[in-house]
């Protein structure tokens, strides 16, 4: 029978060996304090051959505050998911854009996983408004169809063309990029329809054009 040793009190690598622990049934296994404040359980052989030397902080800290993509790897946790035929950690990130999400951390090394969703949620809108006819911001295929619309309408039922019952006079307006533009109020509807015609070259076909 070999020999038994106090480690009580000693240091190996950031364990600090507090007292014999309860679960060394199968060997003699130390109760041990870890410089981050966690305590553990390390058989006397592997703290002795230098096997373990932490809690396995020492293998966590280097990936704290690191970025992967947008995720920042704030801490690891004690939540797992299966993957394999074993359970994986998950690592809690901070993304740029202020959620937080739960990662495997080989998801984050091989550049799987890159944000909480976000990026991808802001792709998937991209195609969609590409779909759509969208430009600069702006969605053409609307500019065209009130283009059409309004070539072709009676001066008093054009879009931007409107009657005010109070002032008894015509009006003349244009909403083009999140912007209302009022030119006025106007006796006739043919006055108004001329100002919104040239307000219409200005800013729906001059943009067309810069894109064509």
């Amino acid at each position: 029978m070999s020999r038994f040793i106090d480690l009580t009190g000693q240091r190996f690598g950031m364990l600090t060996v507090l007292c014999r622990s309860e679960k060394d049934a199968s060997g003699v296994c130390w109760r041990c304090r870890c410089d981050c404040g966690k305590e553990i359980d390390v058989f006397a052989g592997n703290l002795r051959r230098g096997h373990t030397v932490s809690c396995g902080c020492r293998r966590v800290l280097p990936y704290i505050g690191k970025r992967f993509g947008s995720l920042t790897v704030i801490e690891k946790t004690e939540e797992t998911v299966r993957h394999g035929g074993a359970r994986s950690p998950l690592w809690k990130c901070r993304c740029d854009c202020g959620n937080t999400t739960l990662v495997r951390l080989d998801s984050l090394t091989s550049g799987n996983i890159r944000s909480c969703g976000c990026m991808e949620n802001e792709g998937k809108v991209q195609k969609m408004r590409r779909a759509a006819g969208y430009v600069g911001g702006t969605q053409t295929s609307k500019l065209l169809r009130i283009l059409e619309y309004n070539r072709t309408a009676a001066d008093g039922d054009m879009i931007g063309v409107t009657y005010d019952r109070r002032s008894r006079k015509w009006r003349a307006s244009l909403r083009f990029q999140g912007i209302n533009r009022r030119f006025g109020s106007f006796d006739s509807p043919e006055e108004a329809a001329r100002v919104r015609r040239e307000a219409e070259q200005k800013w729906f076909v001059g943009f067309l054009e810069s894109f064509q």
